[in-house]
């Protein structure tokens, strides 16, 4: 490499140069690695868990479809990735059971004191990974929230729609978290 950089310094152009020792260096770093890449982290995962069953999510919110959507959405989270095999529940080699322990709405932004143009959702949720021939929970957590925001419609109807276009958002985002940790936990 010295040998390389001494006969080219040789030259008395300064441009061409410094072109070489840049092409050099990116050369070189392509041959080296640097060893970084984006790989799933299913490897963490134990062995013995290569299939998984996503249960209908309970629900103690008065927000009725939103179980039904953080659990499509978390196995359409399960078909997407690669490692563990969405299955059905006597298949499964662990459950995934979770529950939405509450949701608040509140005003985010007001043009009167009484009247809000813009209002956010909460939901606060729990979910437990658990061995389906023992029972016994592999993996826990209870402090997922997450919050959405949404306009005020002109009528209760359209504020109603873009409720659950939150709520569909929400979910969304809730089955990512819930889908990399337990993918990332062990």
């Amino acid at each position: 490499m010295i040998k390389f950089l001494q006969i080219v310094s040789c030259t008395r152009h300064e441009g061409p140069f410094i072109f070489a020792v840049f092409a050099f260096c990116i050369f070189w770093t392509s041959l080296s690695g640097c060893g970084y890449h984006c790989a799933e982290r299913i490897e963490s995962l134990p062995p013995w868990i290569k299939t998984v069953y996503v249960a209908p999510w309970a629900n103690r919110s008065n927000e009725l479809l939103l179980g039904v959507w953080i659990t499509e959405e978390l196995r359409h989270e399960f078909l997407r990735g690669r490692g563990l095999k969405l299955v059905t529940k006597d298949e499964a080699d662990v459950i995934l059971e979770g529950e939405i322990v509450s949701t608040s709405t509140s005003g985010l932004s007001y043009i009167r004191y009484d009247q809000a143009v813009e209002r956010r959702i909460i939901a606060e949720c729990s979910v437990h990974l658990v061995h389906r021939e023992s029972s016994k929970v592999i993996w826990q957590t209870s402090n997922i929230v997450r919050e959405e925001e949404f306009f005020v419609g002109k009528d209760v109807m359209h504020t109603e729609g873009l409720k659950d276009e939150a709520l569909q958002k929400l979910s969304r985002d809730v089955a990512d978290i819930v889908y990399h940790r337990i993918t990332g936990v062990f």
